[in-house]
């Protein structure tokens, strides 16, 4: 029953059987030249993946470690940071700027609606940052910032270095990091891309490379510092600590799968599964966290219904043989988060959606089962094409 389990929460996500038998290889030495080959090629596509010509990292952590080097590496004691905040994920980059010495300004929206760029507009006509942080999507509520027109907003009124956590969206939605200015964009292996956990993959700009080497005081980690592992991203034979090696098989894979694909294809495959799934929730009289507009394409918050508890209603999802979240912070326990990313498909969203709808009517909501599932066949079908 274990290896039968779909699992579809926001992370980490379902991996590819090719994924999984690239992982089984016995480790290289980490500085031979096969090794570096396979890293180099990894590497090569992340720069696909991220759309970007500067330099990218793949380091052992998860991608909060990513979200930390970013911070680590541009901010000194003393710098202020405009932190926008629209969830749970989007105070640790508020947090981690606190660990760094920075004097963070947090700019907070209610849970369920986006930041608007009129609104980090108004805060940099006010003050002077050192850095703009932005979640893409925030994991907790569903809701889709929207990182292109924030990013034309800091280029436009700021000297700010633009981060962008996309740890939620890379592989599963649009990210130009060059095209739309970002100066550090993170993430993480185990969400859209279909990898295991364990890797922290970040892009950055020359911008940030000019900026380092000008710095005033040393980074503030050793072992997350830009600077100790780019000798290492450009020549995968150098030494700085010992990568994770079975990690990189699966990356390489993964990426090769996601090129394959295609990256507008792959764009478009999650947006129709999002708009599916959608469908089904409010044939269902559910209710999203987000708010209609600025919902992702990789993961949903839900709602309960009245007198629906959490744990119950996620242990018979589980005996259906479907594995779904919880939902974080001030929305424990009120409602539910589906991750529809990386290799999910079709029948994964209709397992899903009839999971919910027998798991309502069994704990005694009125669910007509069936309609969700329709609703879904029909938005399919209007975007078939």
């Amino acid at each position: 029953m274990y290896e039968r389990e779909l699992l579809m929460i926001p992370g980490p996500t379902n991996v590819d059987p090719r994924v999984l038998r690239a992982m089984c290889r016995p480790p290289l030495s980490h500085t031979s030249p096969e090794f570096a080959s396979i890293f180099k090629e990894a590497l090569n596509n992340l720069k696909k993946v991220f759309m970007t010509e500067g330099e990218v990292f793949a380091v052992a952590g998860s991608g909060t470690l990513a979200l930390e080097m970013a911070i680590a590496n541009t901010v000194e004691p003393g710098d202020k940071v405009l932190n926008t905040v629209s969830g749970f994920f989007g105070q640790y980059f508020v947090e981690i700027s606190k660990v760094y010495g920075a004097v963070p300004r947090v700019l907070e929206v209610p849970w369920g609606k986006p930041v608007k760029p009129e609104q980090v507009k108004e805060a940099l006509m006010k003050d002077d940052y050192k850095a703009v942080t932005v979640t893409h999507v925030e994991t907790s509520t569903g809701v889709a910032n929207p990182i292109r027109e924030i990013g034309e907003v800091v280029k436009k009124h700021s000297d700010a270095f633009y981060i962008v956590d996309t740890v939620c969206s890379l592989g599963g939605m649009e990210v130009r990091v060059d095209e739309w200015g970002i100066d550090i964009c993170v993430s993480g292996s185990q969400k859209c891309l279909g990898v295991p956990p364990g890797l922290g993959l970040i892009a950055i700009s020359g911008k940030v490379l000019e900026f380092l080497e000008r710095r005033k005081k040393p980074v503030g980690s050793w072992y997350g510092s830009f600077k100790n592992w780019l000798p290492v991203m450009r020549d995968s034979t150098k030494y700085f600590a010992t990568p994770a090696v079975n990690m990189v098989y699966a990356l390489n894979e993964a990426l090769k799968i996601v090129i394959e694909e295609g990256l507008e294809n792959r764009f478009r495959r999650h947006h129709v599964l999002a708009e599916a799934f959608r469908a089904a929730v409010e044939a269902l009289n559910l209710k999203l966290v987000a708010e209609r507009e600025s919902a992702a394409d990789t993961v949903s918050a839900i709602y309960y219904p009245e007198n629906v508890e959490d744990n119950q209603f996620r242990n018979e999802m589980k005996k259906r043989g479907i594995t779904v979240a919880s939902t974080l912070g001030p929305l424990k326990g009120k409602g539910f988060r589906v991750g529809h990313m990386g290799n999910v498909n079709q029948n994964d969203i209709f397992a899903t959606i009839t999971a919910i709808e027998t798991t309502l009517k069994h704990l005694g909501f009125k669910a007509e089962l069936g309609r969700g599932t329709a609703a879904a066949q029909e938005k399919f079908l209007s975007l078939a094409h």
